[in-house]
């Protein structure tokens, strides 16, 4: 299977970038733009996962465990030995699995609003229903209409570059989302297996943990994220917590600048290696 990737050379300390479910490498464009000014020379390698952007999307397996298998691969394919793997959303869990079934590759985790448990609960029919994506189609103009309005950023050429490679338009001129309805549930459920408990205590590297939360404190996705944190954190070998308050989960299209100045602390963490 053929992976697409984009890359930025460098001589420093690598940084493999992981999108989120339904999402493709060129999410990361506004913060790898802003690494790439200051990274002290990092190579950086922003990966369309299986089933996603221009990667192959074969019918089966989703499974966390194959998908980190798969960055193990990319790394083989670019004589990288080792890098700092950064993970948003469900690319955080792939991040810290990776993390956790390959320690000796795995510099320092950074899992930014994901990796860290599921903010819900219930049965597990309820989440997949709650968790489902939409299933539209739109004239182009209408969907970039749609999506702009409501951008956690100022709606620019930069953020429509990074946002629009989700969708395509089909032969009868709508715009749909490109991971199918069907390869999104079965990444859907694998990310409900996933168990932040049994994985993320195996991981030995820096773990920089990051839960984007709501000013709203009563908000329950907020309340629920807060206390996957605090129960996660005693299991860290090596913790890195924080809690950003008015982030939105696509943070790194929201505040790239900060995003790229976590990734560099990690990049610089003392602990780093060790």
């Amino acid at each position: 299977m053929r992976l697409a990737a984009t890359r930025w050379p460098g001589s420093g300390t690598p940084v493999v970038l992981l999108h989120g479910l339904a999402s493709q490498r060129r999410f990361w464009n506004p913060v790898a733009r802003r690494l790439v000014s200051g990274a002290a020379g990092s190579p950086i390698l922003a990966l369309d996962q299986r089933g996603h952007g221009d990667s192959e999307r074969p019918e089966q397996p989703y499974d966390l465990r194959t998908v980190a298998d798969d960055l193990a691969t990319a790394l083989d394919a670019l004589a990288l030995s080792r890098a700092v793997v950064v993970g948003h959303s469900w690319g955080g869990a792939v991040a810290a699995t990776f993390a956790a079934e390959h320690p000796d590759r795995c510099l320092a985790l950074v899992a930014i609003d994901g990796g860290f448990g599921m903010p819900v609960a219930g049965d597990r029919a309820e989440l997949r229903k709650r968790l489902e994506p939409p299933r539209f189609a739109a004239p182009p103009d209408e969907l970039v209409t749609m999506i702009s309005g409501r951008s956690p950023g100022r709606w620019d050429d930069e953020l429509a570059s990074a946002v629009l490679p989700i969708f395509e338009v089909g032969s009868d001129g709508l715009a749909r989302a490109r991971l199918p309805f069907d390869t999104h549930m079965q990444i859907l459920d694998g990310l409900l297996d996933y168990d932040a408990q049994s994985v993320l205590p195996r991981v030995r590297c820096p773990a920089w943990l990051v839960s984007c939360e709501s000013v709203d404190a009563a908000d329950e996705w907020t309340s629920q994220k807060a206390a996957a944190l605090t129960l996660i954190a005693p299991q860290l070998a090596r913790p890195r917590l924080m809690r950003w308050v008015g982030a939105v989960h696509d943070v790194p299209l929201q505040w790239p600048d900060l995003v790229a100045g976590l990734i560099r602390s990690a990049i610089n963490d003392p602990e780093i290696g060790g």
